[in-house]
């Protein structure tokens, strides 16, 4: 017969010390624990939801907005399946709708309309996680080129990798990849089709044309200095441009709070 364990011994004796108890389950606490938070994950409200700029997959968080996933361009199965990675989706059309009514107002002209927090735990690497998040302190009415996002972040010749972490940024629209130009002013791709991308910046005031190149009208604000200047000024010329972003607009320039240039008197 083989001699009994310490932990059968114990409880086939009812007269157990409480300290004993206390040992045992501390130890059972602190092998379950770890075990216990991968088996409960987070779950995620998720719906679809129509916008102008099409059909639209939704997720939010406990923590925020998770995905913004456009259906003309993208499956939906790839949106659940890069969900899933770290959440459990549960089907919530009013949280959808909730994120739907946003991007209507935003379509309509409505800047501060995009309220919700964005929760970017659907990013996995660290360098796009620090262009989004760069990213996300250009403000309506502006864009940044591929080549001075990836200077803000110490990178100033990544500006292939800035152009893949904006292609699979998971929330467009609130993490605004929109946002970013080519350096020569040609607006360039987008995860929601060229025409959305025409479609958003025109909302915020860049008249893009067919020849989908940033208007003669733009102007140069500069990140250190806060003014904002006409493309030939001789100041804007000699600036650093990457710590410039342009603006639709001298309008918007000053919304963002710049103050216009001495010398070339944008209007």
């Amino acid at each position: 017969m083989s001699p009994q364990h310490p932990v059968e011994r114990y409880f086939s004796n009812s007269d157990i010390p409480d300290e004993t108890l206390d040992h045992l389950l501390r130890e059972a606490r602190q092998k379950l624990e770890p075990r216990m938070r991968v088996i409960r994950r987070s779950e995620a409200a998720v719906g679809i939801t129509k916008s102008p700029y099409g059909p639209l997959l939704i997720a939010v968080g406990p923590a925020g907005l998770l995905m913004v996933h456009y259906l003309n361009t993208q499956s939906m199965q790839r949106g659940i399946a890069m969900l899933r990675l770290k959440f459990d989706p549960i089907e919530d059309a009013q949280a959808a709708e909730q994120i739907g009514d946003q991007i209507r107002r935003f379509a309509a002209g409505e800047r501060d309309a995009l309220e919700y927090k964005s929760d970017l735990s659907l990013v996995t690497g660290d360098f796009q996680r620090r262009a989004l998040q760069r990213l996300m302190e250009v403000p309506f009415g502006a864009v940044i080129t591929y080549h001075a996002l990836a200077a803000t972040i110490g990178a100033p010749s990544a500006q292939r990798a800035v152009g893949n972490a904006m292609a699979t940024n998971p929330i467009p629209i609130y993490v605004p990849c929109h946002r970013v130009v080519r350096s020569d002013g040609i607006i360039g791709h987008y995860g929601g089709g060229t025409q959305c991308k025409v479609e958003l910046l025109r909302t915020e005031g860049f008249a893009i044309g067919q020849n989908l190149r940033l208007p003669a009208q733009a102007v140069c604000g500069h990140r250190v200095t806060h003014i904002f200047c006409r493309p030939d000024c001789s100041a804007a010329r000699r600036a650093n441009p990457d710590k410039t972003l342009i603006f639709a607009t001298a309008e918007s320039a000053r919304h963002a709070g710049l103050r216009a240039c001495k010398l070339c008197h944008p209007q």
